[in-house]
């Protein structure tokens, strides 16, 4: 009898059929356009792991789809295995995903070198992306020439060039000299380029075109009921219009748009229960928690994190250290300051007493995921030496991260720690702050060998 391996040969290599339960790149596709994603993966990952190009970039796109750090890895992981035997789709979708979601300038760097080569190669579905990379991280890039390549998607007919080019504007600071030259290019492709509402919205209510707003705020809705923009798309229209960035906050407007979106689109019962929050005025406290209770109920892990704050914070409801804990686990996965919330909760005894050690790994984690605020915390823990040895190296080492990730209140904890600090271990401490992190960085470059256990272990 053919042993599995041989029959996945034999119908691979040399196109014969007849070998029952052979993974099979076809049956992944019909499984995944069903809906069955676990089975598609079942399909992919034996195919993927044998060595099959077009199976490692599939099973690379699934984990894409998932919204974790994990996920991601793993993506990363089985597109570079694919591009490493010179597959063309695995390079553009490196690029993609690290110009996209990379979250250092090296894994983006790494994102524009994918890109490039996949447009050397003929692929032009790596032009916008790369153009949008340069257009968010412009000090990154400064060599870059956006313009150039905004031209060239346009002369190509490519409406996101069109859309391209009025961010370039809005970017260098031209909304006042090229205001209609920014609503022209926008007005005609506003379904097909939703990301157009935002930026129209910025010229209306920067030049107090209050009708012209309106106007395009029924335009929106009208085309979400039309089924010509997607839910996401409205829902980041009304969380824009409301937002810091707005010139002209519009806070009914969202909460109308969030209403017409709710209960079927998940993030917007999140988005108008943390709109509530910040408006009181528009509904009351369990108007609130029944929206993130239902989000939650639904998997948003976003509800999750908001959920761990109200209680910890105890300021719309009654304290509840235990709801606290129970609702930031389930999102510590996704964002680190939930794990910051639990290091914050262990440390200060929310549960009855404090628990040091478990806040410090707590924050630690948050700490080395990007949450500056946890440095803080952690250099306050070693220098005060509540419940864990007092360490002035760490304390002043912590207090110069954080500082450096933009927590003021930093600078006053190193200026009462200054006098008991002799200068040597001054040094000592300023060693350990930049061994820190330079071990931070590498760990967020999400380096393929880490991404090849996740891979391995189901992601």
């Amino acid at each position: 009898m053919m042993s599995p391996k041989a029959c996945i040969v034999s119908v691979l290599l040399i196109g014969l059929s007849g070998c029952s339960g052979v993974p099979d790149i076809q049956r992944a596709e019909r499984e995944a356009a069903a809906g069955n994603v676990e089975a598609a993966k079942a399909q992919l990952e034996e195919l993927a792991r044998f060595g099959i190009a077009d199976a490692q970039v599939q099973l690379g796109d699934l984990y894409a789809q998932r919204d974790s750090d994990a996920a991601r890895q793993a993506a990363l992981h089985w597109y570079s295995q694919a591009s490493e035997q010179g597959s063309d789709r695995a390079w553009v979708r490196l690029g993609k995903l690290l110009a996209r979601e990379g979250q250092t300038p090296a894994q983006r760097a790494k994102g524009e070198t994918y890109l490039r080569k996949a447009l050397a190669e003929g692929d032009d579905s790596a032009l916008m992306p790369l153009i949008e990379l340069f257009l968010d991280y412009p000090s990154e890039f400064p060599q870059a020439r956006p313009r150039q390549w905004i031209e060239r998607a346009r002369a190509a007919g490519d409406p996101a060039g069109d859309l391209a080019l009025a961010r370039y504007y809005l970017i260098k600071g031209q909304l006042t000299a090229r205001g209609g030259e920014i609503a022209s290019l926008c007005e005609p492709i506003l379904e097909s380029q939703p990301d157009c509402l935002m930026i129209l919205a910025q010229v209306y209510l920067g030049q107090d075109r209050t009708e012209a707003f309106e106007g395009l705020v029924e335009r929106a809705r009208q085309a979400w009921e039309a089924d010509r923009i997607s839910d996401r798309d409205l829902y980041l229209f009304a969380r824009w219009i409301s937002d810091d960035e707005s010139p002209s906050k519009q806070v009914a407007i969202t909460d109308d748009l969030y209403q017409l979106l709710t209960p079927d689109y998940v993030p917007a019962m999140t988005g108008r229960a943390r709109l509530i929050m910040e408006n009181t005025y528009l509904a009351d406290a369990d108007e609130v928690l029944a929206l993130l209770e239902a989000s939650q109920a639904k998997g948003d892990l976003k509800a999750s994190l908001v959920l761990a704050r109200v209680y910890e914070r105890g300021r719309i409801v009654p304290l509840d250290a235990e709801k606290a804990v129970q609702y930031a686990e389930e999102a510590s996965g996704r964002y680190p300051s939930a794990d910051y919330l639990l290091g914050r909760i262990y440390k200060r005894g929310y549960l009855g007493e404090s628990d040091p050690h478990k806040a410090r790994d707590y924050l630690l984690a948050a700490a080395r995921r990007g949450f500056p605020k946890a440095d803080y915390l952690l250099a306050e823990m070693f220098w005060e030496g509540k419940g864990i040895e007092i360490n002035k190296q760490y304390a002043w080492a912590f207090a110069l991260l954080a500082l450096d990730g933009g927590v003021q209140r930093a600078r006053d904890l190193l200026i009462e720690m200054l006098p008991s600090l002799p200068s040597y271990l001054e040094k000592e401490a300023e060693t350990i702050a930049d061994r820190e992190l330079a071990a931070r960085r590498k760990l967020m470059t999400g380096d393929l060998a880490n991404a090849r256990t996740t891979s391995t272990q189901g992601g």
